[in-house]
């Protein structure tokens, strides 16, 4: 064949014509689609069923990569796993047996990282291009499920179904194209730096306020879930005032107002309570009973962060300085967001190690499995398994598509 042509390679025999000119034309979801570049004769080919696993990787990990490709540092004394597990995610992406979804706490880090655009290029591509639903929405997706529970006097019935958080389904083939918009969002990172600075330091007041007391695992525990009712109302209180502000009238001013997840968590509960016939007038009473309810500390996501807090208060007071840092917040959101619902995490050492120790590793339950540096081996050994198990159709239709190395 001479001359441009949009199928591609590798090509067959045509059944029409009978040339060697059938190629690829398109591949994804459920359908690879060849045509005949001599008689343009198409057919479209089921592609096997996949049965994908969902990996989160931190901020460190997406980084660790960007440096592989771009010949940049690699951590100290894992530069070997930092290659081969490069070598092992790629191949099992492309493979159709994992992805790597992104979500909002990815964008906030790479929004400040020194080359945002190309690195936000970098995971979406690398992992299959998955965004996961909002981590403030995920939040507000469990309430929802509890309150329903709490309103109808029943047992929650809560689902962990990827497909719930996620853009796509889990178990589409990735498409053979990847456009890449390269949106600039660097007009957003002195504010994220912003936040991120008032927030390590309102957790270093937390943590010196714990180290004083030599706070117990116990009592930060009971501190944290006690806290959740007078919390939600407290804030809502503020929106209301806000609102109310004569400054507020200001367009911005007012749509971030509606954006709060407060409010929005306060409108999807007074919408709960109307179907199910409660007057308008009792559903702030119902909703703050709701609030302080002991269902609060069941919801996932709160019972994780609260464990988790808990966890490093009890090691701040043995002295522990190190522990409280600039990403803890976003780790703990991370995983008690998060966990549920994927089925490995690569995450922090220091989190990592905290989820092994008691009363966590038996009182929290969640999908994922955890994996960090502390024990690189057993990630990478995770991925050889992966890989090992990709079925041999997938395999052929994959290295045909996508060109497995």
């Amino acid at each position: 064949m001479s001359g441009f042509s949009w199928e591609r390679g590798p090509f067959t025999r045509c059944a029409n014509c009978l040339q060697p000119t059938m190629g690829i034309l398109s591949a994804g979801g459920e359908l690879l689609t060849k045509r005949c570049a001599n008689c343009r004769a198409t057919v479209q080919i089921p592609l096997p069923k996949l049965n994908k696993k969902a990996i989160y990787l931190d901020q460190f990990m997406f980084s660790m990569i960007y440096a592989i490709q771009n010949g940049g540092n690699l951590p100290k004394g894992h530069e070997s796993f930092a290659k081969e597990v490069y070598a092992l995610l790629r191949r099992c992406v492309v493979l159709q047996q994992v992805f790597l979804p992104h979500s909002d706490i990815h964008h906030d880090e790479t929004t400040v990282f020194h080359s945002p655009i190309d690195l936000r290029g970098l995971y979406e591509f690398f992992g299959g291009d998955v965004s996961l639903m909002d981590s403030r929405d995920v939040e507000l997706l469990q309430d929802i499920q509890f309150a329903k529970a709490y309103f109808d006097s029943a047992e929650p019935a809560v689902s962990f179904d990827l497909e719930q958080i996620s853009d796509i389904e889990r178990n589409e083939w990735l498409s053979d194209m990847f456009i890449d918009v390269r949106a600039d969002y660097s007009q957003f990172a002195d504010h994220i730096r912003a936040v991120r600075g008032e927030v390590h330091g309102a957790m270093r007041q937390i943590a010196d306020s714990w180290l004083e007391k030599k706070a117990t695992f116990a009592n930060v525990l009971e501190s944290e879930f006690s806290a959740i009712g007078p919390e939600k109302k407290r804030a809502f209180a503020k929106w209301f005032q806000d609102v109310l502000n004569p400054e507020s009238k200001d367009p911005m001013l007012l749509l971030e107002a509606s954006n709060r997840p407060i409010y929005r968590e306060y409108r999807e509960l007074c919408r709960l309570l109307e179907e199910r016939g409660v007057d308008e007038g009792q559903h702030p009473i119902k909703i703050v009973e709701f609030w302080h309810s002991d269902q609060q500390r069941e919801i996932p996501h709160q019972k994780i962060s609260a464990y988790l807090f808990a966890a490093v208060a009890r090691r701040v007071a043995m002295g522990e300085k190190r522990i409280v840092d600039r990403g803890l917040v976003n780790d703990v959101r991370t995983i008690s967001v998060y966990a549920p619902y994927m089925d490995a995490l690569f995450i922090d050492k220091r989190c990592a190690v905290l989820l092994k120790e008691e009363p966590l590793a038996t009182a929290l339950e969640y999908k994922a499995r955890i994996f960090s540096l502390s024990d690189p081996d057993e990630f990478l050994g995770y991925l050889r398994e992966i890989e090992g198990n990709t079925p041999d159709e997938v395999r052929e239709y994959a290295e045909m598509i996508y060109g497995v190395e």
